[in-house]
């Protein structure tokens, strides 16, 4: 039966709503007032606009640790001239990872920006350890009865890695993968005990520049036990980040991120892939049958809006998605992601309708 778009709206409207939020939301209630300083009279060009510093500002918050690195004060009506407030001593221009996470300058922790594969940006040198652990609330493919907003028998798998091993542009390290942190009844998931699937892998990754890098690693690849089918999730992937403007050296939010790359196992079972190989065990991503590995296009697209904030959107060969993510403290390393599912393999990726949607977490803390 072909639907109106009266029809079409109404049946979608939660979706539409969700996705809207996600895309347009400008991550300003995050934003802190800035550190006590005076600066002389400066001018600078965006675009077509002039922005201009007055003469002498004060900053009248005493808290140092405040991300913003400007604020808009007042603009005038008559002419394009923005008065602008900037934090001399803060320079956001290095770009390293944590997990699916950034870092800024090595010390401070940013959100997620994917959910199923790593960034190529360099590992930080401060944390090097991280565990996390990352599910979604329903089996794929769909149970006979679903609520959006329950558990599903949905199931999670955890993931403690450790890149101990640092060099000026590279770094490498270590991974132990669990198959399982839920254990259910079986019939729609969680068939596997907590703490069954045990396995490992490893992640080198090298820095091309203080916002690029490449890594090549992979997940769950030596499997200790015969219960693991999450996949052996190779991965090469290269990432590239850009301030949408910077004054003087120091970026200006948002910050954009894209990550590409190939990846194995789970990130290689749509309809694309190639170079398929018998070799290594096969993909692992099931236990009673051994399918060969082969490997297929990966991105996400991210946009960070300040050192708290994340939207992106993701194809893993199994999803679209489209998520944020949120690290409320860069100083303790906890991050927090959601993301909905769009389409799936399954359905050939037929855009989801309302009464379709799943969705995916990750949960992350470094030390």
């Amino acid at each position: 039966m072909k639907l109106s778009l009266k029809q079409l709206v109404k049946k979608n409207f939660f979706l539409i709503v969700i996705v809207s939020l996600d895309f347009f939301y400008p991550g300003s209630l995050f934003t802190k007032n800035l550190t006590n300083s005076e600066f002389s009279e400066k001018r600078i060009k965006k675009g077509n606009k002039n922005f201009e510093l007055s003469k002498t500002w004060t900053k009248y918050n005493d808290d140092i640790s405040t991300p913003s690195l400007w604020e808009k004060v007042r603009e005038s009506k008559k002419n394009e001239n923005i008065k602008i407030i900037v934090n001399e001593n803060k320079k956001l221009s290095k770009i390293n990872s944590l997990n699916r996470s950034i870092i800024f300058n090595e010390n401070r922790v940013g959100p997620d920006i994917s959910w199923m594969f790593p960034s190529g940006f360099k590992w930080s040198e401060i944390y090097k350890f991280d565990i996390s652990t990352r599910g979604h609330n329903t089996k794929i493919p769909d149970p006979n009865k679903k609520n959006f907003f329950g558990w599903n028998d949905g199931d999670a798998v955890g993931l403690i890695s450790y890149q101990f091993l640092h060099f000026e542009k590279s770094s490498f390290g270590f991974n132990t993968g669990v198959r399982s942190i839920y254990e259910g009844d079986g019939a729609l998931g969680g068939s596997t005990s907590i703490g069954e699937g045990l396995s490992a892998g490893f992640r080198w990754d090298y820095e091309l520049s203080n916002t690029s890098g490449i890594a090549f690693g992979g997940e769950q690849l030596l499997h200790f036990d015969g219960l693991t089918d999450t996949g052996r999730n190779f991965y090469l992937t290269a990432s590239k980040a850009w301030w949408s403007s910077e004054y003087e050296g120091k970026g200006i939010f948002p910050l954009y991120a894209a990550t590409a790359g190939l990846g194995t196992g789970r990130m290689a079972i749509g309809t694309v892939r190639g170079l398929c190989t018998d070799s290594l065990g096969g993909s692992g991503t099931e236990i009673t049958h051994k399918r060969n590995l082969c490997w297929a296009p990966v991105f996400s697209l991210a946009s960070v809006w300040n050192e708290k904030l994340s939207t992106f959107f993701e194809y893993n060969s199994r999803f679209f998605l489209l998520g944020s993510s949120i690290a409320p403290s860069q100083k303790v390393p906890i991050r927090g992601t959601f993301a909905l599912i769009l389409s799936d393999h399954i359905d050939n990726y037929k855009f989801h309708n309302s009464e379709e949607m799943n969705w995916v977490f990750q949960l992350s803390l470094g030390f």
